[in-house]
């Protein structure tokens, strides 16, 4: 009763300041499969949010080293949908469906993923098991894949740091990408999202760019 109160009142404030939004922590469903996600956002364009390896859950996006970039883009009129999973190459596929799976229920006339480090990774694996145009648009940030995307219908941004050791396939990823593609490739080292909003502070600008070019 208590996290229903919560999320009414939360909701209420967004529609009197246009700033609060509520932070919902909740199991989405896609048939009998169920996936721990943190929410945010009311908007009918999703990004799908997958964070990385190293302990990190469907927080991360939400948290400082995400760069709060679950705040900003809610606040920016998108809906995110963060869900947790292993963080172990090769998997993920699962729970980035119930995901989508989720945000196809729940009215969404537009999907996009963003994926850090081996989020990135798993981001750009599940696209391309879905084909061309199921997404909007694909963000990598600080992304280990190494293979590319041939999706000329989606939107890719690929954003990392050059001296970062976990991030240095990107310009070969990039490279092999099809068209419409960006890549923005800081002179630092760090590899959370926060270190890249650290050498170029509109980062978050340009992801809303791109998001609703």
């Amino acid at each position: 009763m208590l996290k229903k109160w919560f999320i009414t009142f939360a909701l209420a404030g967004a529609a009197m300041t246009n700033v609060v939004l509520a932070q919902v922590e909740t199991d989405i469903k896609a048939g009998d499969k169920a996936v721990s996600a943190m929410t945010m956002g009311e908007g009918e364009h999703v990004v799908i949010a997958l964070h990385g390896a190293g302990g990190n859950d469907r927080r991360f996006f939400f948290s400082d080293n995400g760069g709060k970039m679950g705040q900003e883009l809610a606040k920016a009129g998108f809906r995110v949908i963060a869900v947790t999973w292993s963080g172990q190459a090769g998997s993920g596929i699962a729970e980035a469906d119930v995901a989508l799976q989720h945000a196809k229920a729940t009215g969404a006339k537009k999907i996009s993923l963003m994926g850090h480090s081996r989020g990135g990774e798993l981001a750009a694996n599940f696209a391309r098991q879905q084909g061309d145009g199921v997404f909007n648009t694909l963000i990598q940030f600080s992304s280990v894949d190494d293979k590319g995307l041939t999706l000329p219908k989606t939107k890719k941004l690929f954003a990392f740091n050059k001296y970062d050791r976990f991030a240095n396939w990107q310009p070969a990823a990039f490279e092999k990408s099809d068209e419409p593609k960006q890549m923005i490739a800081l002179g630092g080292s760090g590899h959370p999202v926060s270190a890249l909003i650290g050498e170029k502070a509109d980062l978050v600008q340009d992801v809303v760019g791109i998001l609703k070019r």
